[in-house]
């Protein structure tokens, strides 16, 4: 079994980011920021850290996106804005996404931008948005920001939301099979 930890959206609040890491980062295999830090790229918060640039980061040494393989797992990763990543109507748009992560070869994309938390099965990969932990939007704004824990066993895949101070938001677990 292995977990992952995926934020997005900080917008400068670098104390939570560093919250967030001394309580995760002994307990995952991989941590992925999705971008819009408002960080530097060699920000020392970021050692270890798989990152990519978003539409506020002003660091040209951010990459635009990435592919990462962890366990057998092969992550695609990027904020979203330059894949069209935001939805008029609902929780996100994934086609441009999807397409990128078909040439990955990925099993899990992971994503931000749109601030809004949540995970689905789209064309047989899971997508992940762990929200914002600073400026939080859509139906769960209300809970103070959000991030996202990624379990993987043998024959599922479980996401769990955690809110800014670590609490289980168990509401919007997502479970699917692998």
């Amino acid at each position: 079994m292995s977990q992952f930890l995926i934020v997005s959206d900080i917008h400068g609040d670098r104390s939570i980011f560093l919250d967030i890491l001394e309580h995760w980062q002994s307990q995952v295999d991989g941590i992925f920021y999705n971008g819009d830090s408002e960080l530097s790229a060699d920000d020392k918060v970021f050692e270890g850290v798989s990152t990519v640039i978003g539409n506020m980061d002003g660091d040209p040494d951010f990459v635009d996106a990435r592919s990462t393989t962890i366990d057998g797992i092969t992550f695609f990763q990027t904020h979203g804005h330059l894949y069209d990543a935001t939805s008029l109507l609902g929780w996100a748009n994934l086609q441009q996404m999807n397409q990128a992560a078909d040439k990955a070869h990925a099993q899990v994309v992971l994503f931000g931008h749109t601030h809004k938390e949540g995970a689905v099965t789209y064309q047989g990969k899971l997508f992940i948005n762990p929200g914002s932990t600073t400026i939080p939007k859509g139906l769960h704004a209300n809970l103070g920001g959000t991030y996202a824990i990624l379990t993987v066993s043998d024959k599922q895949y479980t996401v769990k939301f955690y809110n800014r101070r670590h609490e289980d938001l168990s509401d919007l677990t997502v479970i699917v099979a692998r």
